[in-house]
């Protein structure tokens, strides 16, 4: 009788898998849309689609007009679905009774939030992980995601001082519920985040170009800065390992991505944990009402977005991040799963248009084209929006056309990281904390193009050699200037101007 039982499961499984197209046909057509997506709207970035199922990757399409071309191992930034990997850290943890997530804050640490708006008695492990703390802080979240600091002291300090609160604890998707979750398992754990990626979830899943170590990547394929007439403004992946976070900071490749979306297909905690980990990793922890692009969000998981599109239910976590842009999804039911990417900002859409495209193949939809015909012409006025806030390659200072004087070290009193103005290859570019950036002009006055967004720059000449530079309203001064700093500083980066969607 049992082995009835299996066989019948088994011949189930297999006709259920049967249904879908033929992979080689699909693979063959999404490349064909991969490439017309690509050379209709002019695009000059890589791209690639990868199809998973239950066995692994099944297909992999890439296309560039570039000399280098993509592979399954080429390292990219993963963004924000790195969530999605902390999330599972964490649920290994609990399910390894080395955490909690049902504890509350102050029971790891009491003296780690010390802001009395917040009652860390009261906000568990899981709330952080799930955005309903009710509580950020944008120089924290600017520190982590692209700033850099010191050392912890600072990174606490600046989540203390400069807290936002929320007290209704509703869903607000931010970085600092898993980046404090993460500095709470550190403390635990005795090991840093990025050590225990690697011990509880990259090495036993096999994912060998999974790291956090982006200065140990010698080939990362860098994100393109699109100009305002289509050619490259700017190159680079805007990261340092000081910036590389639990909600943000891994490098991955095609076929890394694929293992870990086969492990979440078939639910294999093997090689993971003792207990069902996915019962809370895929199912909602607490709802959300959101449509981005073309999911309808009802849920969020600890890590994942539920999803509805097209009539499937899928499980989502993307990511963005100064140029790159990557689509990673899977159907539980359905037992498929895509990965797609790019490295270009102005086509950030494109990736969730071939994804789509990708399922709707497989699944032989009836309305495949119409929507791709829909989504497609979504796509070409995204980016003809995007091209026109980008940057003008005609806007760059020049050496010589900012005073030598003007150039040199700028400090904040307030904690910020500092901003240095300097010449390099005949132009005038300025830095701040780990980001570097390119300054332009226009009649407006001065703009800071940072690859991760822009930022209003005042240079104001003094009297008795005091300078003093404007980024916003943060105040800066070169040292042995006297200037006074405005009040409300703790707030000041949240008139950044983002280049393109940073977090999704």
């Amino acid at each position: 009788m049992q082995w009835k039982v299996l066989l019948s499961v088994a011949v189930l499984s297999v006709a259920a898998y049967d249904c879908f197209a033929d992979n080689e046909n699909v693979k063959s057509d999404v490349a064909f849309r991969l490439k017309e997506l690509v050379d209709n709207n002019n695009l000059t970035g890589s791209y690639f689609v990868a199809l998973v199922d239950q066995n692994g990757l099944a297909f992999f399409n890439a296309y560039s007009k570039r000399s280098r071309q993509l592979s399954k191992d080429t390292p990219i930034l993963i963004a924000s679905h790195t969530k999605a990997l902390t999330g599972t850290l964490l649920a290994v943890l609990h399910d390894a009774e080395r955490i909690d997530l049902n504890r509350p804050i102050s029971y790891y640490d009491p003296a780690f939030i010390s802001n009395t708006k917040v009652d860390t008695d009261k906000i568990t492990v899981k709330q952080l992980l799930t955005h309903t703390s009710g509580f950020t802080s944008i120089p924290f979240v600017f520190k982590t995601a692209f700033l850099g600091y010191a050392d912890q002291v600072e990174l606490i300090s600046s989540l203390n001082e400069h807290m936002l609160v929320a007290p209704d604890h509703q869903f607000r998707y931010s970085n600092t519920g898993p980046i404090v979750a993460s500095m709470l398992a550190e403390s635990v754990m005795n090991k840093q985040w990025a050590e225990l990626i690697s011990l509880y979830i990259a090495n036993p899943l096999g994912m060998t170009g999974t790291t956090a170590d982006i200065a140990g990547v010698k080939n990362i394929l860098p994100a393109i800065t699109t100009a305002k007439d289509g050619s490259i403004f700017n190159y680079g992946h805007h990261k340092t390992n000081a910036t590389m976070h639990p909600a943000g900071g891994l490098v991955s490749t095609a076929n890394d991505l694929a293992i870990w979306l086969k492990t979440n297909i078939n639910r294999d905690v093997s090689k993971l944990s003792n207990g069902d980990i996915f019962e809370k990793l895929h199912k909602t922890q607490v709802a959300q009402q959101k449509t981005y692009f073309t999911y309808a969000r009802y849920g969020y998981t600890l890590g994942w977005d539920i999803a509805q599109y097209n009539s499937e239910i899928l499980l989502t976590r993307f990511g963005n991040y100064g140029g790159y842009s990557i689509h990673v999804s899977f159907m539980p039911e359905r037992k498929i799963g895509v990965i797609a990417f790019t490295n270009q900002d102005v086509a950030f859409t494109l990736p969730h248009v071939i994804a789509n495209y990708t399922y709707n193949s497989v699944l032989e939809k009836d309305n495949r084209d119409e929507l791709l015909e829909r989504e497609s012409k979504r796509l070409a006025g995204s980016i003809r929006s995007e091209l026109m806030s980008a940057p003008d390659s005609d806007l760059i200072v020049q050496a010589g056309e900012l005073p030598s004087d003007l150039l040199g070290t700028y400090r904040n009193n307030k904690g910020w990281p500092e901003h240095e103005l300097y010449i390099a290859k005949g132009q005038v570019k300025i830095d701040w904390g780990s980001l570097q950036g390119i300054l332009l002009k226009d009649e407006q006055g001065y703009n800071a193009h940072f690859g991760v967004f822009n930022r209003k720059i005042s240079i104001i000449p003094g009297q008795n050699n005091t300078v003093m530079l404007k980024n916003g309203s943060l105040i800066y001064k070169k040292p042995g200037a006297s200037v006074q700093e405005s009040s409300g500083s703790g707030k000041a980066a949240t008139q950044v101007k983002l280049t393109r969607r940073m977090s999704v």
